[in-house]
């Protein structure tokens, strides 16, 4: 996720095109209500006003005025932080992360075999792929997908094999994979219904699909959904879920739930209080003391977060594995 940065000078911005979202990605209905919404508080790339409905009859969240596909790269701009979040947190904290996230593959150590194909959906600068191969058994085939040219080639650049295209149009070359993963990818899908059915017809029988996604059911989310949840990350988070309304729709395209565990999120705590302290308050000073970058609050957050875990057993950030069956 984008940490919050000082939101540009809208009234320099324009509005991006947008499209409405009347029906539910999850379960088709045509019934729900507004809950929530707001601005680009983290890089001011437009002057839209954004809205999130929910549906009422299976939970399922979005982003009702959705920005148009050929707004991309307007809404994803150069200085996206995911694009180069280790320089944006400097040394000491990138290594934290780097730590945390390379626990992240012993999940996949656990469950697959030797010579199994990973393919990492939405790979970027390649920072997971390179942890898998750190971290992971050596003989593993890797691949990554992503829409981007520039980062087709880093990966090819970092000794990956790399398919430029959108997930739900890979045509896959090879046999079929072992495991599929999307961490923190899901939520910007125009279709992720699309994208998960790609999936379980991409896995090889017995197969795994590892998603990593935000959870709505957690105290930051209750406390400012109404307009400054950093899980949000207006305009680019199109579907929201929690463990309900993500399990029914792997179960819908005949995945099996094989686990759940939710992730600490310290960072959605910090862009939540940054943009509160941004635009209601207006002290600006304030809110970059909320940053990801500045230890404090970083561990500040996070020790929130492992309460909230304690009490609840969630956080506003899970994983989600989906068996497809033999």
């Amino acid at each position: 996720m984008a940490q919050a940065q000082p939101k540009q000078n809208a009234s320099l911005k324009p509005e991006v095109k947008t499209i409405t979202i009347e029906v539910c990605n999850n379960c088709g209905s045509k019934s729900n209500k507004i809950i929530g919404g707001g601005v680009d508080f983290e890089y001011g790339t437009c002057n839209n006003e954004f809205s999130f409905a929910r549906c009422d009859d299976c939970g399922l969240i979005w982003l009702y005025n959705r920005p148009e596909i050929d707004e991309l790269d307007t809404i994803y701009p150069q200085e996206y932080i995911p694009h180069h979040f280790n320089e944006h947190l400097g040394g000491f904290i990138a290594k934290l992360r780097n730590n945390v996230q390379a626990k992240k593959v012993k999940p996949l150590t656990r469950i697959l075999p030797e010579k199994a194909i990973v393919v990492d959906v939405g790979s970027g600068n390649g920072e997971f792929l390179r942890l898998i191969r750190e971290h992971g058994k050596k003989d593993w085939d890797l691949w990554g997908v992503d829409f981007s040219s520039e980062a087709c080639s880093h990966l090819k650049k970092l000794g990956f094999n790399a398919i430029e295209s959108r997930f739900e149009d890979v045509e896959w070359p090879i046999e079929a994979p072992t495991v599929i993963t999307m961490n923190q990818v899901i939520e910007h899908l125009d279709d992720p219904a699309q994208a998960i059915q790609k999936a379980y017809d991409m896995l090889a029988p017995g197969g795994y699909l590892f998603m990593e996604t935000p959870n709505t059911k957690a105290w930051d989310y209750k406390l400012f959904k109404d307009r400054y949840w950093g899980g949000w990350h207006i305009p680019r988070h199109w579907v929201l879920y929690d463990e309900k309304t993500l399990g029914d729709i792997l179960k819908r395209t005949g995945f099996e739930v094989a686990e759940t565990t939710y992730l600490l999120s310290p960072n959605f705590w910090l862009q939540s209080l940054h943009h509160y302290f941004d635009e209601k308050k207006g002290w600006p000073k304030v809110a970059d003391l909320f940053d990801v970058s500045v230890f404090p609050s970083l561990a500040a957050a996070s020790m929130i977060d492992v309460i909230q875990k304690l009490f609840t057993g969630r956080t506003s950030n899970f994983r989600m594995i989906g068996r497809k069956p033999e």
